[in-house]
């Protein structure tokens, strides 16, 4: 019997509207998930696919603001017992105010949040520590490309009890194969967080059991984003999309 993966699934906030997003994130967390993040619009995400930025660029154009993240952050934490996470850009977050950003994170008893243009060892304003002086945690994210001595660093540092890990250079979206290659990559990035007692959760490209089954004890869990987009996409007549995202996310955790 093969370990399971935990899940973190993901809506972009207010898309296609903000009950819509909300039947969404519940039948997200009710078909398995124990994680949901919900993104932030922002206009030049530049780790998102064109299924995200799409989404992101409707939800703006149907007036998102900061405040409606918010409001759909506190009704998925009072409807679960599940983890709430925020994810959005630094522009977003300066511009609302990074203080004021965190604290009403804290206050609605969000679990974490993940920016993805805030690399380690860059200049955060202080987000790094108001996160942990506020008990939210920070996600960092680890790419093929950082360096194995940062990778321990990060690691070391983080207050958060997993690494987000990208299994590839590039965008979100397109589909990851876990060949070989990704294996041993991950592998050794898991290897490298165990010494600091962290775990990794795998993302980018995640939308199918097969690859669930390869990485099964192999990871802490997985990511998935454009996934679930992509099913609210094809899906947008619907007067609920609880149960239908409910079934996908059976589908994808049945591996």
């Amino acid at each position: 019997m093969k370990e399971r993966l935990e899940l973190m699934g993901h809506i972009v906030a207010g898309y296609p509207s903000i009950s819509a997003c909300l039947h969404a994130g519940r039948g997200i967390l009710r078909g398995g998930a124990n994680l949901l993040e919900v993104q932030f619009p922002f206009s030049e995400g530049n780790a998102d696919g064109v299924l995200i930025q799409d989404a992101s660029n409707q939800s703006i154009k149907h007036g998102f603001t900061p405040k409606h993240g918010f409001t759909i952050i506190d009704n998925l934490v009072r409807s679960t017992s599940k983890h709430i996470l925020a994810m959005t850009y630094a522009n977003l977050i300066i511009s609302y105010g990074i203080k004021e950003f965190v604290e009403t994170l804290k206050h609605l008893g969000a679990y974490g949040l993940i920016v993805p243009d805030f690399s380690f060892g860059q200049d955060d304003f202080g987000l790094r520590e108001l996160c942990v002086k506020n008990n939210i945690y920070f996600i960092e994210l680890i790419a093929p490309l950082t360096p194995r001595r940062r990778i321990h660093e990060i690691a070391m540092y983080t207050n958060a009890p997993f690494l987000y890990v990208i299994t590839r250079n590039g965008l979100t979206g397109n589909q990851t194969q876990i060949n070989h290659e990704v294996l041993e990559y991950i592998e050794e990035v898991n290897a490298i967080c165990e010494l600091a007692s962290k775990k990794i959760m795998v993302g980018f490209g995640i939308n199918n059991p097969i690859q669930l089954t390869s990485l099964a004890n192999k990871v802490y869990g997985v990511i998935a984003g454009s996934y679930f987009v992509d099913i609210i996409n094809q899906n947008l007549e619907s007067e609920n999309l609880l149960p239908i995202l409910q079934e996908a996310t059976e589908k994808l955790l049945n591996y």
